[in-house]
């Protein structure tokens, strides 16, 4: 039997590196065309992607223009610390253990970023993004920029921005 660690996920998906940290693959794009309140433009209705942490690489804090649903396949848990508009903090465990979620929502605008508590192995997750995900819509966090919002949160943001 073939070990399923971090690599093998790697390379049987096909995953790339993601801007973000870990890595990642789009696997789902759909044909429908939605638009947002308030916008007449199209956009592809909802995207997929596999995503995969390992050990102690981590997800930079960022945010999107859409809500992004997290769903956990294999591995460790996994922590998403989320910063909402209004700068409350909190941190959601995403796994298959009794203290965790199998399924999390991040709202669109809210800063998270995401690690594996244990800094060993590997996480496997999907992420669906509705409406669909497109780089020009995804910001990762400028740390002075954030420190400056939520300075309350100094630790975390030191934490979790690279820039």
């Amino acid at each position: 039997m073939t070990t399923q660690n971090a690599a093998y996920w790697i390379e049987h998906l096909n995953l790339n590196r993601h801007p973000e940290g870990g890595y990642y693959k789009e696997i789902y794009r759909s044909d429908n065309k939605v638009s947002r309140q308030f916008s007449s433009e199209h956009k592809d209705a909802c995207t997929s992607i596999y995503y995969l942490l390992e050990g102690e690489n981590y997800s930079v804090f960022h945010r999107l223009l859409s809500d992004e649903l997290w769903y956990f396949h294999k591995g460790e848990p996994l922590h998403i610390h989320v910063i909402n508009n209004e700068g409350k903090y909190q941190v959601i465990e995403l796994s298959d253990t009794i203290s965790g979620n199998l399924s999390v929502a991040i709202r669109a605008g809210e800063w998270f970023a995401a690690e594996i508590p244990s800094k060993t192995d590997f996480t496997l997750v999907s992420c669906a993004v509705a409406p669909g995900f497109e780089f020009a819509e995804f910001e990762i966090a400028q740390k002075d920029e954030l420190i400056l919002l939520y300075p309350q949160h100094t630790a975390l943001i030191n934490k979790f921005c690279y820039r």
